[in-house]
């Protein structure tokens, strides 16, 4: 999901991953957001952005389907090639060391466009 903050026009100001107070939940599929993001006049760093930050969620989401393969026994953490089951063995250790990691993003950096 993405918040956005609108002008008295209407139009989308910001782009937010977390709730924030004066944004309102926008889907991902919403028209109005591709729209916004085609014709601003930055389109390219704003698609970067979003992309980047998405990016940084989807790898949290792949770490818990490879949880969810493991646990299930459709697959073993040997079957991982030993560079990446060293990253997820390291990012697992350095996740555990910070005790309020409940949720996948903790930063609430807006996205000024």
């Amino acid at each position: 999901m993405l918040y956005i903050k609108r002008s008295d026009n209407n139009e989308i100001l910001e782009i937010e991953f977390t709730p924030t107070e004066g944004f309102e939940e926008l889907s991902l599929h919403d028209p109005k957001l591709s729209e916004y993001i085609e014709n601003s006049p930055n389109s390219d760093e704003i698609i970067q952005k979003v992309l980047s930050r998405m990016d940084l969620d989807m790898v949290r989401v792949i770490e818990d389907l490879i949880d969810i393969l493991i646990d299930k026994n459709l697959m073993l953490f040997t079957d991982l090639p030993d560079p990446v089951q060293n990253k997820i063995l390291f990012k697992r250790t350095i996740r555990n060391l910070n005790k309020n990691s409940s949720s996948i993003l903790v930063d609430e950096e807006i996205l000024d466009f």
